[in-house]
């Protein structure tokens, strides 16, 4: 490398990302915290309505023909002596578990309560793109958890008053604010954390995701259980809200250069990693959507975030749902066992993610490489799991559990895959990508829950075995797609490649590979 380039690129300069005065970490777990927030209030609206909705009342509801629940029920008495004798097979679909809610909400209704969330998201994923691109990323993300804050203490309210369609509204509005704040961390991650370390910092901050699953699926179950009853799942959702808006308002700034507390080593580091932001002086940033929307990339991440979203939609949403109807547990075994698959999680994304990273400091892959490797893995890893799920029943218990915990693990290796690309590929409108990713996304989760509604009445093994089966298609393919057409680097068409982000003079004497780190 010529001198004056290594004067610009200092590659020996380094500051430590996983170090207690990094200040970059600090706003990486504040990100985390933000996930966590998010997912408190949202993702455990499964085991929420089966906490608010009579389950036997609702199975009766569903039943169109003589073979209710009591007469299934009588017959099982009829055939062991008492319910205690019979197995659990011959027990599933005919004894349903409760948990004691009071709330009479068909499986219909409980789905377009779980989807009412992702219409709102779907409707209002572009224009936050837009809007996080135009204004500060830190004042929209605070918008996005204050909104959710408020949405999860009018909750109880609503649904007791307005009934299933104040549900429905309050959820709307958690899809808006969640909308909302998934582009504007994105846009906080390209401000603040150079290309090789966003593997590990996005493993880190949407274990927030995985934290939200391992403690509040049990704290969630023992709120159910106890006498405080299913709103209080709500209430402690929005007290969680209210801490990290006080936090982030007091410690975190929208760019390292705007903030205090940073080491001088660190801002250069920072400085000399990240591309500068356009300059408004110079040539206008327009979106090149005709480039964009012809490239074999962008479409392969956007299938892959179709089905990474309906991942989502089962870790988070179905899986306590599948305990239940299953492996018919009782709410505090659900919460139990409900958070297991989600340690598997955190840990495998947190260690292959690091592992990604090192392999592309160190050169050994390229960035397109291990995103391509990462997704594959994690897509195949998730067909064959649930593929096998699907000969599970209550009799299986912990084998289940198994299979639950590795489609979970599996999907922690997509962070380094589609999410690392999806960061990587257009640094300069990352809040139009970003929102087309959740727009089309939320296709995956807005199916998901129609889908579980059209195979699901009372909630056989039989009747998920077709839910899984489509599971292992749809990840199957997204897994081939991505290896064919799956990118981990900045595309041609994006604002830094079109109108070079660094000093020509530079450019003119550098390589490609000098300036990759970049």
């Amino acid at each position: 490398m010529e001198p004056e380039l290594q004067s610009a690129f200092p590659e020996k300069q380094h500051h430590p990302f996983l170090h207690l005065r990094s200040r970059r970490l600090h706003v990486v777990l504040m990100l985390m915290y933000a996930f966590f927030c998010m997912c408190q209030m949202t993702a455990h609206i499964g085991l929420s309505l089966s906490c608010m909705c009579n389950s036997t009342a609702v199975a009766m509801m569903s039943s169109n023909n003589s073979h209710n629940v009591p007469v299934l029920l009588q017959q099982v008495v009829e055939e062991n002596g008492n319910v205690e004798e019979a197995s659990c097979t011959k027990l599933e679909g005919k004894v349903i578990k409760d948990y004691g809610g009071t709330f009479v909400w068909s499986v219909s209704w409980q789905g377009y309560i779980v989807s009412s969330a992702f219409i709102g998201g779907f409707l209002f994923s572009y224009p936050a793109g837009f809007l996080v691109d135009r204004f500060s990323a830190r004042h929209m993300l605070s918008a996005a958890i204050a909104m959710l804050t408020i949405s999860s203490l009018l909750m109880p309210f609503l649904a007791s008053v307005l009934g299933k369609e104040g549900a429905v509204a309050s959820r709307f509005v958690m899809g808006v604010s969640e909308t909302l704040l998934i582009p504007s961390i994105n846009s906080m991650v390209t401000k603040w954390i150079p290309i090789n370390e966003k593997s590990l910092a996005a493993s880190v901050f949407t274990a927030g995701n995985q934290l939200s699953g391992m403690f509040g699926n049990v704290l969630v179950a023992e709120l159910c259980a106890s006498s405080l009853g299913w709103s209080s799942i709500f209430y402690s959702g929005a007290l969680f809200g209210v801490s990290w808006l006080i936090l982030w308002h007091l410690t975190v700034r929208n760019s390292p250069h705007n903030t205090k507390w940073i080491h001088k080593r660190e801002l250069d580091y920072l400085a000399n990693h990240i591309p500068p932001k356009h300059n408004a002086s110079g040539p206008k940033k327009v979106t090149p959507w005709r480039e964009m929307l012809t490239s074999m990339v962008f479409w392969s991440l956007m299938y892959n975030s179709i089905i990474g979203n309906m991942m989502i939609a089962l870790i988070f949403v179905y899986i306590p749902v599948y305990f239940k109807d299953v492996l018919m547990l009782d709410v505090q075994s659900n919460g139990f066992y409900s958070a297991i698959p989600h340690v598997s999680n955190l840990i495998s994304k947190l260690v292959w993610g690091y592992l990604m990273d090192k392999m592309r400091h160190k050169k050994l892959m390229s960035p397109t490489s291990t995103v391509k490797l990462s997704q594959f893995a994690s897509m195949m890893g998730i067909a064959f799991s649930c593929f096998f799920l699907r000969y599970m029943n209550c009799s299986t218990p912990f084998s289940a559990l198994f299979l639950l915990s590795m489609v979970s693990c599996f999907f922690g290796l997509s962070i380094s895959g589609f999410y690392t690309s999806l960061l990587s590929i257009a640094p300069s409108h990352i809040g139009v990508v970003t929102s087309l990713g959740t727009v089309i996304g939320f296709v995956g989760r807005l199916f998901t829950p129609l889908m579980i509604s059209y195979y699901k009445t009372v909630g056989t093994a039989e009747e998920w075995g077709h839910v899984l089966l489509v599971y292992v298609f749809a990840t199957a393919s997204g897994a081939v797609l991505f290896v064919f057409f799956g990118s981990g680097d900045v595309q041609d068409w994006d604002y830094s490649k079109r109108h070079h982000a660094v000093p020509e003079a530079l450019v003119a004497k550098s390589s490609d590979k000098d300036l990759e780190e970049f």
